[in-house]
């Protein structure tokens, strides 16, 4: 038995570690069929390796040894990422995402995790022999899923522009979800998959472009960009920032300029949120915010803009004609109040939220801290009948508006004097110009574009904080720093971090605002909120959805401490993790610096 174990184990080692040669990718056919081939060996490797895995269980084995094969597995699986990440969405969280349930409010279902990222919990947890039976069976729920990715590929055609598109959206899926621990948080094995993933990279160009593409510095450029990660490395110290800004953001260009001789952009790009390359994600560039509108006459233009401009602070949008836009979102507070909760205009008092920033909300999926909207669109539109906020509703506001000329000529020069124009043109215009609000003029933002003087050593460590052993960025993705999932930004998370009532630190008392379980009455959604963009955070305290602390020291620290059951709360579906980030005071006034290095100037 060890004679066969050791066998299959070098096995593995020899498809982990292969590599095909110039020599020997110049001699083989190149093209879809040829990557379809590669990534078919990927998956029987894949399958293969899972089965004995399985086997392992069943017969007994040791903890570690049945981490050594689960890990094989993984860097089995970083190689063939790509290609199942790309044509698989609607799957892949069930291969390989996080071990939360799946949260289905459009029919009331909630779906229980399963895949690697499960498997890894039990493995890396406090494992037992009375856990051998659950595994094995969540083994067989993968192998079933990779089953069926290998049955339909087939159906798939790996386009050039796919091709291209694919190449990026791993580069992408390495440095946010990555390095940063979310593929595997549990393991830590971030950096040695990671390296695995650049590898698939390889492979895959090699068998769809040929060998050839390797050339003029890009294949340096990948190796160079691999040796970094083989280095000997701690997931808690490695430098995040010189690896993003010095090895995957040349690796990105250089990869898309040469396949880009050959690739046109994609046609259908502004039916997608982002389009561009992970050089141009992190430079701030090729975001497309009219994607989130959902209706093709809503695209957003310089005349809506500034028309949209106006609107924002016109009271007029108010029944009683002092309220606007302007009145809570304040362009000198980063277009917040500074306030623990909104005001309450209309009647005194306060709102039952506190007001967000207005900056980059456009590039998220869903708006409110519930997510009731999916569109700015709706979301002005709920404020407008809210009979605390404007008291209206946006066809009565249209009607008030047409009868002053200056705004009926504009209006219909907009959308067209031979069209009724009512409330979704007011709606349409003023969620232009907050479409318009996405700057990226932080000094991170003039770092990632090469001005290295804009950050202090401070905001560097901060940073790779941030990315690494804080965990930050496995909720609040890079750039945006909100919830919008990336490498294809269409989907806005939310959390239960367990915000308390009171600033305590312990012994707290949640605070009674249910969050999106008000909107779906599913108990895996009590106390959940929308993850929000912290960009901007240095100019926006008070801070969290009720405004219960006053700085950003207070929040890290509570993030620190463990969210809300580090803090004394009992919350059973906590998504934070529970346990203590054993940040340093010195760690914890490095994050504050990078988050002030997140104000756009």
């Amino acid at each position: 038995m060890k004679r066969a174990t050791f066998t299959i184990s070098c096995f593995f080692l020899a498809v982990l570690f292969y590599i095909p040669s110039c020599s020997d990718e110049q001699k083989a056919p190149t093209g879809e069929a040829a990557a379809k081939a590669l990534y078919k060996k990927q998956l029987d490797s894949l399958m293969t390796g899972l089965t004995h895995l399985d086997t392992l269980i069943k017969q007994g084995v040791d903890t570690p040894t049945l981490r050594r094969s689960f890990a094989n597995c993984r860097r089995i699986y970083k190689r063939a990422e790509g290609i199942t990440e790309y044509y698989f969405q609607g799957l892949t969280r069930r291969i390989n995402g996080p071990a939360l349930p799946d949260i289905k409010t459009e029919d009331g279902q909630v779906w229980p995790p399963h895949g690697f990222q499960v498997i890894e919990q039990y493995l890396y947890g406090s494992f037992h022999d009375s856990l051998r039976a659950t595994v094995s069976n969540e083994v067989k729920l993968l192998l079933t899923d990779l089953r069926f990715v290998k049955a339909n590929m087939p159906q798939h055609a790996i386009l050039p522009r796919h091709a291209r598109e694919l190449v990026q959206h791993q580069l992408i899926r390495i440095a946010t979800l990555g390095i940063t621990g979310f593929d595997a948080p549990v393991s830590f094995a971030s950096l040695p998959e990671s390296e695995d993933a650049l590898q698939g990279i390889q492979g895959f160009c090699n068998a769809y472009f040929g060998a050839e593409l390797m050339k003029d510095g890009v294949g340096e450029n990948l190796n160079k960009t691999v040796g970094y990660l083989q280095a000997p490395r701690d997931f808690n110290t490695f430098n995040r920032m010189e690896f993003i800004t010095a090895y995957l953001m040349p690796l990105s260009r250089s990869l898309d300029q040469r396949i880009a001789a050959r690739v046109e952009r994609d046609s259908l790009a502004l039916s997608k949120p982002f389009y561009g390359t992970f050089a141009d994600l992190m430079e701030g560039r090729a975001w497309n915010p009219d994607f989130y509108a959902g209706y093709a006459n809503a695209v957003t233009t310089k005349e809506k803009v500034a028309l949209g401009k106006q609107l924002f602070a016109d009271g007029r949008l108010s029944a009683s004609g002092k309220i606007s836009c302007a009145s809570c979102h304040k362009e000198n507070l980063a277009f917040t109040d500074g306030l623990a909760k909104a005001g309450n205009l209309v009647h005194g008092g306060s709102l039952a939220r506190n007001t967000p920033s207005l900056y980059y909300a456009a590039l998220q999926a869903a708006q409110f801290y519930d997510q009731r909207s999916t569109s700015l669109e709706d979301q002005i539109n709920e404020v407008m009948k809210n009979t605390d906020e404007f008291a209206s509703n946006a066809n009565t506001t249209a009607e008030k508006l047409l009868a002053d000329p200056a705004y009926r000529s504009q209006l219909e020069k907009i959308y067209g004097a031979g069209k009724k124009i009512g409330g979704y043109e007011i709606r349409n215009a003023i969620a232009a110009y907050v479409r318009s609000l996405n700057p990226f003029a932080s000094r991170f933002d003039e770092y990632m574009r090469g001005n290295k003087q804009r950050l202090t050593t401070e905001a560097i460590s901060g940073f790779n904080l941030f990315m690494g052993k804080a965990k930050c960025g496995t909720c609040h993705f890079m750039p945006l720093f909100n919830g919008t999932t990336p490498p294809w930004f269409t989907k806005a998370e939310s959390e239960i971090i367990g915000v308390p009532a009171k600033p305590l630190w312990q012994q707290a008392s949640i605070d009674a605002d249910s969050g999106r379980y008000a909107i779906n009455q599913m108990a895996e959604l009590m106390y959940a909120f929308k993850t929000p963009g912290i960009r901007n955070s240095a100019s926006t305290a008070p801070y969290m959805h009720n405004g219960v602390y006053t700085n950003l020291n207070d929040v890290v620290q509570f993030y620190n401490k463990g969210g809300g059951s580090g803090i004394g709360i009992e919350l059973p579906h906590q998504s934070l993790p529970f346990d203590s980030l054993s940040l340093t005071t010195a760690e914890q006034k490095a994050i504050v610096a990078f988050l002030g290095a997140l104000t756009d100037q």
